[in-house]
């Protein structure tokens, strides 16, 4: 890992470890959450906003973005499939965007998602009904009303995780976490964990707040009382 790689990632992640850029991340997401132009799934809960600021720096991405394109089911966290597809595009993984040719129709539909790689290779992952019908996506009903659409978004997502996992570093789309029944991990889904870990943070911050006012209040008292012992005292008074 290069030098400059090392000092973007302990910039990336100083809102873990600097109480002041916590508590400042901490700020921003409290006014986004009382804001009516956000997502309502985000609306009164800076917690939420929290871990998708944090899920914005990681990405390198607008805040704003990032929270009307993350969707949180299953207690899971993913972005919509046209904002990966376009990220994937806009970063310049491919020579050019993402194109789709489809073949056959109803059951037996399926759609091909084309890129070319900057190394000029080609690449193309293809999605069908019949896969969809054997991974019980089709429980979904938009594969009912819009099969087309869901295999565009499928046959993509698939393409840029498999080729270019960087740009989600991972994720799923919210279609992939739509269509699959995820297993939420003992201790609660991932982003349960990371709100848990947010609120412990916030509420040590809010102690060591409280306790520095109790403490400044006590040296005050303590002023006080030596001053008004030494008038006392002082013989000229």
């Amino acid at each position: 890992m290069t030098k400059e790689n090392q000092i973007a990632k302990t910039e990336k992640n100083s809102f873990l470890t600097d109480s002041k850029s916590f508590e400042h991340t901490w700020r921003v997401a409290t006014a986004f959450a009382k804001s009516k132009m956000i997502p309502s799934h985000f609306q009164n809960k800076p917690e939420d906003c929290m871990v998708a600021l944090m899920m914005a720096q990681q990405l390198e991405v607008n805040p704003i973005l990032a929270l009307q394109n993350l969707q949180v089911i299953h207690g899971n966290v993913g972005f919509n499939s046209s904002f990966a597809i376009a990220l994937a595009n806009e970063r310049g993984n491919f020579i050019e965007p993402i194109t789709w040719t489809s073949k056959g129709e109803g059951e037996n539909l399926a759609v091909t998602a084309h890129a070319i790689l900057k190394t000029g290779k080609e690449i193309s992952i293809t999605v069908g009904m019949d896969t969809a019908r054997k991974e019980g996506w089709i429980k979904n009903s938009k594969y009912k009303t819009m099969p087309e659409q869901m295999l565009r978004y499928r046959s993509a997502t698939w393409l840029i995780r498999t080729h270019c996992p960087e740009v989600l570093l991972g994720m799923q789309s919210s279609e992939e976490i739509q269509d699959v029944q995820v297993n939420v991990p003992v201790g609660g889904s991932p982003v349960d964990m990371i709100n848990q870990k947010v609120k412990e943070k916030i509420n040590i911050t809010e102690e060591a707040n409280k306790l520095d006012d109790t403490n400044t209040k006590l040296q005050t008292v303590i002023s006080d009382s030596i001053e008004e012992e030494l008038d006392d005292q002082d013989p000229f008074n």
